[in-house]
């Protein structure tokens, strides 16, 4: 062992200029990997937190009518309810909330067919993507 530790030492001070180039390299490269990963952080939790008020503002200009007193634009729900598509994190409570829309909306009136018959699309998209996602997670698992 000690004659191991003699042949470390006594490359190492064959090789110290090598040695020196090496840490003297490392000391620069750590910090800027470290802030590029810490950049990396940064950026995804802003996009998270984005992503969370787009949703919200979809959610809320479905359901609640611009102002007091006035109806909602049909089509504006529409586009609305196909956008909720693009936001898988959300697929499961986005499910729930159109399902429960969709039955609460469903009743008789046949001016909102456009958007009930986009509401079925959209959850059965959500329904067949939210199936994949679950199935890959479990093989993950």
């Amino acid at each position: 062992m000690i004659n191991g530790l003699k042949d470390i030492v006594t490359w190492a001070n064959t090789n110290a200029g090598i040695l020196s180039i090496i840490v003297a390299i490392l000391l620069v490269i750590i910090p800027f990997i470290w802030s590029f990963f810490r950049y990396l952080n940064l950026k995804n939790r802003e996009l998270k937190f984005e992503c969370f008020k787009v949703y919200h503002q979809l959610i809320k200009d479905l359901v609640q009518p611009e102002a007091e007193g006035k109806s909602m634009m049909l089509d504006r729900q529409i586009a609305i309810v196909f956008e909720l598509r693009n936001f898988p994190n959300y697929y499961e409570l986005t499910l729930r909330t159109l399902q429960g829309l969709k039955r609460g909306w469903s009743t008789g009136s046949t001016e909102r067919n456009r958007l009930l018959d986009e509401m079925a699309l959209t959850i059965k998209h959500i329904k067949k993507k939210f199936k994949k996602t679950q199935q890959e997670d479990e093989l993950d698992s």
